[in-house]
């Protein structure tokens, strides 16, 4: 893990620089909402930046968004159903001076799906932390995120979660920028208890490690905004049977932020995953361990109705091809939402 950590922050510096699973049991790499609805928020508040010139801050956000799922699960059988969503987030920031700030937020992220019930949730999380300008042009985010994701229909899924991380950000000549992360973060599961290596249960709950490193390379043109992402991370858990979720894993690809006019706004991203599990063999060849490839397209298109309020279309393709069969997938999601900010 150490190696890992020093060569990602050399590239830092120098820019400077084998069983079906439950909907609840997926990690986030492998469910279909939890983040997309989130990435989706984020790239709302990306496109706000680019339009004021600036950092983009806001006391209060609101969306609610309907969609379809094809593939809930992400597996072969390809359960599709339609699913609604919504988003209330407020923060607030205090300066302590010109150039610290402190924030607090708290977030309330709500998906329901009306068929394939397991996999509904409600995710909410409570944020602190605080911002200054270091020199170099460079920014410093340090950030708690505490986490409670409840599972209604599926009580095994809801956990305890708890982030801890810092971001470091640096305006570069000529328009270009970059910014280099690094987060812990576990999660204590409820009602789970892990498994021994033999299948049974422990007398322990379950409890998930990762530990993730970040980096991105961009420029801010006259009505868009380039990116180029690396996120490279290490999963690890005490539940000794589900040997699926320790992997490591690397995602590249680029994402860019398009002004198309005043009003109307564009989102395009896709990213490669390459995962290569620690444990988990082949069922057909056990000197053999479990490697997965997939990828993620999306596009979104933001048109603002009024000066707070935009409707947004997004639609995101995933597919995943591994060497163990039962994990190959597709599937893709539509969303149509409207967002507001106060």
């Amino acid at each position: 893990m150490r190696k890992y950590a020093i060569a990602l922050w050399v590239l830092f510096l120098a820019f400077s620089f084998n069983s079906p699973l439950k909907a609840a049991d997926f990690t986030e790499e492998q469910t279909t909402q939890k983040d997309l609805g989130k990435a989706e928020e984020k790239a709302y508040k990306k496109i706000e930046a680019v339009k004021e010139g600036g950092k983009y801050k806001t006391k209060f956000f609101a969306s609610a968004m309907q969609g379809y799922d094809n593939n809930v699960f992400l597996d072969p059988q390809r359960k599709g159903d339609t699913f609604s969503e919504g988003i209330l987030d407020a923060k607030a920031t205090c300066a302590l001076n010109g150039r610290w700030n402190v924030f607090g937020e708290a977030a309330v992220h709500d998906i329901t799906y009306w068929e394939a019930t397991d996999a509904s949730l409600v995710d909410t999380d409570l944020k602190f932390g605080f911002e200054g300008k270091l020199p170099y042009d460079i920014t410093l985010t340090a950030l708690n995120n505490v986490e409670v994701v409840a599972y209604p229909y599926y009580g095994d899924g809801t956990y305890f979660g708890d982030k801890t991380g810092l971001e470091l950000k640096q305006r570069l000549p000529h328009n270009l920028f970059q910014s280099f992360g690094y987060e812990y973060s576990y999660r204590h599961y409820t009602n789970q208890k892990a498994h021994l290596g033999w299948g049974g249960k422990s007398d322990i709950k379950r409890v998930d490690y990762r530990n993730t490193f970040d980096y991105d390379f961009g420029v801010f043109l006259k009505k868009a905004m380039f990116k180029l992402s690396g996120e490279f991370f290490v999963n690890d858990s005490n539940d000794k049977f589900h040997d699926y979720y320790d992997y490591q894993s690397l995602r590249l690809g680029p994402s860019m932020i398009y002004l198309i006019t005043d009003k109307m706004s564009a989102y395009l991203s896709y990213n490669r995953q390459f995962k290569v599990y620690e444990h988990r063999t082949l069922p057909t060849d056990l000197t053999r361990r479990e490697r997965d490839r997939g990828y993620t397209l999306t596009g979104s298109l933001f048109y603002d109705i009024y000066k707070n309020t935009t409707l947004a279309f997004s639609y995101t393709y995933r597919q995943n091809k591994s060497n163990y069969p039962a994990l190959k997938y597709s599937g893709s999601i539509s969303t149509l939402g409207l967002y507001c900010r106060f």
